[in-house]
C-alpha cells in the first residue's frame, strides 16, 4: 500500500479559506457603511420634519401679526437654515392662502370669501435639503389654522 502526498491541495484550501474570510470582511464593511449612511439620512429627515413643524408655527405667528383687514397679507415665507458654521443646510418655503369672513383684501391669496366664519389660513410648508446626502430629503406639511 502506497501513500500519496497532497502538498498542493492544502495550499489551495488555505487560499480558498482566506478568500472566503476576505469576502466576508468586505461584506461586513459594506453593511457598516450602509448602516452609517442610513443613520445619517434618518437624522436629517427627522430634522427636516421638525423644521417643517417649526416653520408652520412661525408662519402662523407671522400671519397673526399682519393686519388682513388693512389689505396686507403674508402670502409667502422663505427661510434658509444654516448649520453652526454658516453653511446652508435646508431651504424652507411656506405659502399661505386665506379664507375670509368677509371680502378678501386684494393683496391676499384667497381661497374663499364671505364664508361667515372666522378667517382661516392654509399653510403649505416644504423643506428641501441642500444636497446633504445622496438621498434627496423633502418634507411637505399642510396645516389649516384659525387666525
Amino acid at each position: 500500500m502506497s501513500v500519496t502526498k497532497r502538498r498542493g491541495f492544502a495550499m489551495i484550501m488555505a487560499i480558498f479559506i482566506i478568500v472566503i474570510i476576505a469576502a466576508g470582511g468586505a461584506l461586513l464593511m459594506r453593511n457598516a457603511a450602509i448602516g452609517s449612511q442610513s443613520v445619517t439620512d434618518n437624522y436629517l429627515r427627522a430634522q427636516a420634519e421638525l423644521l417643517a413643524q417649526s416653520a408652520t408655527e412661525f408662519a402662523l405667528m407671522q400671519a397673526q401679526g399682519v393686519n388682513t383687514a388693512g389689505g396686507t397679507c403674508l402670502n409667502r415665507l422663505n427661510i434658509i437654515v444654516n448649520d453652526a458654521v454658516g453653511t446652508p443646510m435646508f431651504d424652507i418655503n411656506a405659502s399661505l392662502a386665506y379664507s375670509f369672513r368677509g371680502a378678501a383684501p386684494a393683496a391676499c391669496d384667497a381661497l374663499v370669501q364671505n364664508t361667515g366664519k372666522e378667517t382661516m389660513v392654509l399653510i403649505d410648508v416644504r423643506v428641501d435639503d441642500r444636497n446633504l446626502t445622496t438621498e434627496d430629503i423633502r418634507v411637505h406639511k399642510r396645516s389649516w389654522q384659525k387666525l
